[in-house]
Order: structure tokens, then C-alpha cells, then sequence
């Protein structure tokens, strides 16, 4: 069965998304892996294969487009973390053990380009730009779910120990840039983390 031509406002419509997703699309790997300031309009439209006009429909300027990009992977990444962790919301040991043996993978592999809304906050450190909400809102739930842990495991200071498991993390983070791979210290991450928390989490 043919698909029927994409005519009238739903047609136009759905053109319309399509280029969005494209474009979108094009510029969360360029942005990813090159750097938001590096990654131009016209590198954008022809990786996405569509006309600038295009791109301007869907997002009124660049800036515009560097939040839907960081929303887009903020989402992502909270949905990759329920589907993961979410079966241990009654285990917190193993919950915060199977986070930080992901992180500790994660953040040893050899085309790991750090967080990226680490990235966009070095690149963007006036705290004017749109994306900074983004950037804090996605710290905040990071920092809101360890507390959950900590809570759930009964340690003394739960806000501290959470604080203490976030420094951790954005060190991983950090070091990932300079002493990357499977031998550099953040493959010590889960042991670190059964430190922090003062609790066996094997």
C-alpha cells in the first residue's frame, strides 16, 4: 500500500515536522561531538539535508535551537534512566550501584564527549543564555534523585551524602576528557560511590 501524498494543512504540517526532526536531528550530533559555537547554520542544513528557510520555520535563531537541543537530550536522558533503573526503586543499593557501573562505562569509553550540559556551560557561562534553565534543571533532578537514594538507604546526612555522590559524578564527567579509557580513574567510580554512601552496595 502506497503512502498517500501529503497535501493541506496535515500535509504541510507533517512537512514541516519532518524538516524539524531533521534538523534537529543534524544538530544534536554536530553540537554533540564538534561543539555548539563550532557547528553553524549551514553545516546543520546540508547534514540535515534541507533548505535554511527550513530550519528558520522550526526555530526562530540558533539560540533557540541550542535549547531544543539541550531539552531534547535532557528528556532523553531521563527516560534512558527509568527504563534502566527504575525496576531497583526498591533496592537502593543495587540502584546506585547499577547507576554508577553505567556511569563508570559510560565515561571510560573512547569517543565519550563528556556531558553535554557540562559542555554547553562552559561554552555559554553567561547564566543570560536560554539554555542555563535547562542546564540547572537537569543538575537539580540529578541532585533530587541521589537524595532519593540516600534517603532510601538510611545514611546519616542524606543531602550531604547526595552532594558528596554528585561531586563524584561530575568529576567522572570532567576526567573523562583527559584521562579517558578503561584504565583512567573513573573506573573507579563504584567503589568510590560504596565509600560515599557508607553502605556495601554488592
Amino acid at each position: 500500500m502506497t503512502e498517500p501524498l501529503m497535501t493541506g494543512t496535515n500535509g504541510e504540517a507533517r512537512r514541516g515536522k519532518l524538516a524539524r526532526d531533521k534538523v534537529l536531528a543534524a544538530a544534536s550530533d554536530l553540537f554533540y561531538r564538534k561543539g555548539i559555537r563550532a557547528v553553524g547554520v549551514e553545516e546543520i542544513v546540508n547534514k540535515a539535508g534541507v533548505a535554511k528557510i527550513s530550519l528558520y520555520r522550526s526555530f526562530r535563531s540558533k539560540d533557540d535551537l541550542i535549547v531544543a537541543y539541550l531539552e531534547a537530550r535532557n528528556a532523553e536522558f531521563w527516560r534512558e534512566w527509568d527504563a534502566a533503573f527504575s525496576k531497583y526503586d526498591d533496592d537502593p543499593r543495587a540502584q546506585l550501584r547499577a547507576v554508577m557501573t553505567h556511569l563508570g562505562r559510560r565515561t571510560t569509553e573512547r569517543n565519550y564527549r563528556g556531558c553535554p550540559f557540562i559542555n554547553y556551560a562552559v561554552e555559554f557561562p553567561g547564566a543570560s543564555h536560554p539554555g542555563h534553565r535547562v542546564v540547572d534543571a537537569n543538575k537539580r533532578e540529578w541532585r533530587r534523585r541521589l537524595v532519593a537514594i540516600t534517603r532510601a538507604l538510611a545514611t546519616p546526612k542524606p543531602e550531604r551524602t547526595a552532594d558528596r555522590l554528585m561531586l563524584l559524578i561530575e568529576g567522572a564527567y570532567a576526567i573523562s576528557q583527559t584521562l579517558n579509557g578503561p584504565d583512567g580513574p573513573a573506573k573507579e567510580i563504584v567503589s568510590a560511590a560504596e565509600a560515599l554512601a557508607g553502605a556495601r552496595l554488592a
